[in-house]
């Protein structure tokens, strides 16, 4: 397509369409996008045997754009979960709570799946287990005991001062 200087793959397949329709030559085109399609030409000329270029590929190989042979793997699949039973069943293996697994789905389908920067979550799981860590922490700062009164003077500085003495 290139080398025919077509821009699109649709110009490409109705020009071959039009070729085919004026019997020059016979496509077969092939849906399949490891297979490629197939063009048959009828010889105009008689002669020993036709040159061919060296940018040519050898008979019987497929024609298939670059980009095709490269497989891309789905780096998404652990990005969201399927629904909440999924959610819930992860917590219970892991000895969660199961509120906490419903406050995690509901927080996280309510964001669309995504982080607070607008980045989308790559691993639902880490982000589980990150959730529950973190509750984890603010339930021990909010239970942490207490033991009465706090002395505000000394918060900051431990010296012993003497407040009885004028400035």
């Amino acid at each position: 397509m290139e080398k025919a200087k077509f821009k699109s793959k649709t110009t490409y397949h109705s020009y071959l369409k039009d070729l085919n329709d004026w019997n020059y030559l016979r496509y077969c085109p092939s849906y399949h996008p490891a297979k490629g399609s197939k063009v048959q030409m009828s010889i105009f000329f008689s002669s020993d045997g036709q040159k061919l270029a060296n940018s040519v590929p050898e008979p019987g190989q497929n024609l298939v754009p670059y980009y095709k042979h490269k497989t891309i793997e789905n780096l998404n699949k652990l990005a969201r979960p399927k629904n909440e039973l999924v959610v819930l069943n992860f917590f219970k293996e892991n000895n969660w709570p199961a509120m906490e697994g419903k406050k995690f789905y509901a927080y996280y389908e309510a964001r669309d799946w995504g982080l607070s920067r607008g980045l989308k979550i790559k691993n639902w799981k880490t982000a589980a287990s990150k959730f529950v860590e973190k509750g984890i922490k603010i339930k021990e700062e909010v239970t942490r005991p207490n033991s009465g009164q706090q002395d505000n003077l000394r918060k900051y500085d431990q010296r012993d001062k003497d407040y009885g003495i004028p400035l």
